[in-house]
């Protein structure tokens, strides 16, 4: 039997009758009331911490670790042939423990919980579970060796053990494979089983079929002592340390999509996309228009001098805007002035924003997010112009893509951010991204950027899983009027969930705009045809 040896602290207990009655299984684990030294066990789990982003540096920090009282005289000693020790800051002894954790055993202490997944470029979404038993014993499903001892005593062996799971995955080695929870990454597509996902922070962990109890065997008092002391369950699953971002693309309540929304009620627009913008903790638009109280009733043909009437405000607030992006080309269009009252309004009303400002130096300025333990920077820059869309040392607008930009990427990565960069970019008309945004989206990436995601796309673009990145060319029009190319049309939401301080997973929303405004959830059919082009086209580096 291997088992794992974790060296960051040592469990201290005094070897005696225990008084104290055993916590009752599947509930949350009381510490004992006992009182000696101090040690700290495990990550917190901050559920319902309030965020207060911010572009300064006055972020929340999260909470300091909690502390667990322990007897001390004679060591306990915990044993595990299971591989626990990155979420579990204990120390494990080789052999002879007095308490040994497994799979199998009276006492529950945790559980660990798996994704089924899938090379990112998947375009099936769902998997049974019988689905997945049955490829498990026929040695279609691709995993490591160090989760053989959570799931062959449920399932039996199965043959196809590698070292690079990822990279056999994506081989075509075999159509799925099964990850822990905590080390899934951006270029594996998490499939949903029994409609059931664990990037779902509301979901029954307990009713998910992948989660594999943790129990604890031995001497009965040793093994009371030991769970009475943890602070918390032991598991690899902790939705207070998940942070969502749902990220769109252009936005533009002009013209007929705004002549829409006069005729069939400001709100009207977003009922159907609104449901995965609020389930998010922080919902992205890229609002590339200015409001103005003044603003000319909508014609539902016109030209591309554009402002949207300040009440339409109330469509972004509907459907849970968190963060408005200020890096479009058309945010003076009506003038510097008009555009400059937008940064008080959006604060009024509770939005953060980045990528523009009322001046150079502010349009620069990081949206910094603390939430979670997660730290993100969110910065972005317009490309394409025009000039009098760009912010200068005197006047409000848009960033442009400087030289600046690479240095802060490196910097923010370099202080402990995921750092996400958004880009106002030539626009094209097709699903591939040519050869120069390649190279332009990667060179952010290269500097550190964990996300490099194009708010011009009016047209839907490829995806690139470009090292440890990712890269969106162009998500698409979100609320815009061009219903003349089925691409137009054709609308991505990015849902990114970060755990643990880094990028843990992606997920696609897909909706077709109608009737020149309205986008709504594709159909099954529609969001098949539409992610086959889409992967057919993107890049893997």
């Amino acid at each position: 039997m291997r088992y794992h040896l974790l060296l960051y602290l040592t469990f201290l207990f005094v070897a005696c009758r225990a008084t104290n009655e055993l916590p009752p299984q599947s509930a949350a684990i009381q510490l004992p009331q006992v009182t000696v030294t101090t040690a700290m066990l495990a990550t917190p789990t901050l559920i319902g911490e309030e965020h207060t982003p911010t572009r300064q540096s006055d972020a929340i920090v999260p909470s300091q670790t909690p502390t667990v009282q322990v007897l001390s005289q004679d060591p306990l000693r915990v044993q595990s042939s299971l591989d626990i020790t990155d979420q579990l800051e204990i120390a494990l002894v080789e052999t002879g423990g007095d308490v040994e954790i497994g799979v199998e055993g009276e006492v529950e202490i945790g559980s660990w919980v798996f994704a089924v997944v899938a090379p990112f470029y998947t375009v099936r979404d769902e998997i049974s579970l019988a689905e997945v038993q049955a490829a498990w014993q026929s040695g279609q499903v691709v995993v490591s060796a160090d989760i053989l001892p959570f799931l062959t005593p449920h399932w039996g062996t199965t043959s196809l053990i590698v070292t690079n799971s990822r990279e056999r995955l994506w081989a075509g080695d075999a159509a799925i494979g099964i990850v822990p929870f905590h080390q899934l990454t951006p270029d594996l597509k998490v499939l949903r089983v029994a409609g059931q996902t664990p990037l779902d922070r509301t979901l029954d962990i307990a009713a998910y079929p992948l989660t594999v109890p943790l129990m604890a065997t031995g001497e009965p008092e040793a093994v009371a002592t030991f769970r009475a002391t943890l602070a918390q369950p032991i598991t690899n699953w902790q939705p207070g340390q998940m942070t969502t971002l749902a990220m769109t693309g252009v936005t533009a309540l002009v013209r007929a999509t705004a002549f829409r929304m006069e005729e069939h009620g400001i709100l009207w627009a977003g009922e159907e996309v609104r449901e995965v913008l609020r389930s998010a903790d922080f919902a992205h638009i890229s609002n590339e228009v200015a409001f103005l109280e003044d603003c000319p009733y909508p014609s539902f043909v016109g030209g591309t001098s554009f402002c949207s009437n300040t009440r339409y405000l109330a469509l972004l607030e509907d459907i849970g805007t968190d963060i408005v992006e200020l890096t479009g080309n058309h945010l003076n269009d009506y003038g510097v002035d008009g555009f400059s009252d937008d940064f008080s309004l959006y604060e009024e009303n509770g939005i953060m924003t980045f990528g523009g400002g009322a001046n150079s130096e502010h349009a620069a300025e990081p949206l910094l997010i603390e939430h979670h333990g997660n730290r993100i920077a969110l910065i972005g820059c317009n490309e394409i112009g025009p000039a009098y869309a760009w912010a200068t040392e005197t006047t409000a607008g848009a960033r442009p893509c400087d030289g600046s930009l690479i240095p802060q990427i490196t910097q923010l990565r370099n202080d402990g951010y995921a750092v996400i960069v958004t880009l106002q970019y030539h626009e094209h008309y097709f699903y591939e991204a040519t050869y120069q945004q390649t190279q332009d989206f990667r060179s952010y990436a290269d500097a550190g950027a964990i996300i490099v995601s194009g708010s011009q796309g009016h047209h839907a673009q490829a995806f690139d899983l470009y090292g440890d990145s990712f890269i969106h060319y162009g998500l698409g029009n979100l609320f815009f009027d061009q219903m003349n190319m089925l691409g137009t049309r054709q609308a991505f939401v990015d849902e990114y969930t970060f755990y643990e301080g880094r990028l843990l997973s992606v997920e696609l929303w897909t909706g077709l705009i109608e009737d020149y405004a309205r986008p709504r959830k594709m159909t099954d059919l529609e969001r098949q045809q539409l992610l086959q082009t889409i992967f057919n086209v993107s890049l893997r580096d």
